[in-house]
C-alpha cells in the first residue's frame, strides 16, 4: 500500500484502501492533465513545472532554480518559498495571458 495525495486519488468510498498498481494508466493520465493545466498558469510567472517519476513534482524558474514539489498541496507554498511571491490566480493580467494562449 501506498500514500496518495488527494488530488491523485479517484475516490471511490470512505475508507476504502487505494493500492499503487489500481487504477495507474488513468490515475497517470488525469496527473499529466493537471500539470499541463499548472504549466500554463505557471508559465506567466516564469516558471516551469513537470511531473517526476509519478509521485513528485519538479519546479525550476528561468535561473535555473529547481525545487522537488512532494504533491499539489504544496505547490503554492514552494512557490512562496522559491520565488518570493503569491501567485493570484484571478490576477486580471494572468487571466488575460491564458485567455491569449486559448485563444478564446
Amino acid at each position: 500500500m501506498s500514500t496518495f495525495h488527494w488530488s491523485d486519488v479517484n475516490f471511490k468510498e470512505k475508507n476504502t484502501l487505494i493500492y499503487s498498481g489500481e487504477n495507474q494508466k488513468q490515475r497517470m493520465r488525469k496527473r499529466l492533465e493537471r500539470v499541463k493545466f499548472l504549466e500554463n498558469i505557471l508559465e506567466f510567472y516564469g516558471l516551469k513545472f513537470q511531473e517526476w517519476q509519478g509521485s513528485k513534482y519538479i519546479l525550476s524558474n528561468k535561473k535555473g532554480r529547481v525545487v522537488i514539489v512532494d504533491n499539489l498541496g504544496d505547490l503554492w507554498h514552494k512557490i512562496e518559498e522559491f520565488e518570493k511571491i503569491v501567485p493570484d490566480v484571478f490576477d486580471e493580467n494572468l487571466l488575460l495571458f491564458l485567455k491569449s494562449k486559448t485563444n478564446v
